[in-house]
């Protein structure tokens, strides 16, 4: 390979080599500060005030047993 014909390949592999290193310097750096340990993720506990005691059901519905049910086809 001619010279001119070198020069463009190794300065584009130069800045393909610079660009990926500062992409896996930087995700370092954010890992780094994603895992400190004040992050109270994955640590979380649900206050006890807002917790009920029992879960809350809603009432039964009663249908009648006999007669004509005025519901007008509601559920066809």
């Amino acid at each position: 390979m001619s010279e001119r014909r070198l020069r463009p390949l190794l300065v584009a592999a130069l800045l393909l080599g610079a660009a990926t290193a500062a992409a896996v310097a930087l995700n370092l750096l954010l890992l780094g500060r994603a895992s400190a340990g004040n992050d109270p993720v994955g640590q979380l506990r649900p206050r006890i005030a807002s917790v009920p005691a029992q879960p809350v059901t809603p009432a039964a519905t009663v249908l009648p047993t006999h007669g004509r049910i005025d519901n007008e086809g509601a559920d066809d």
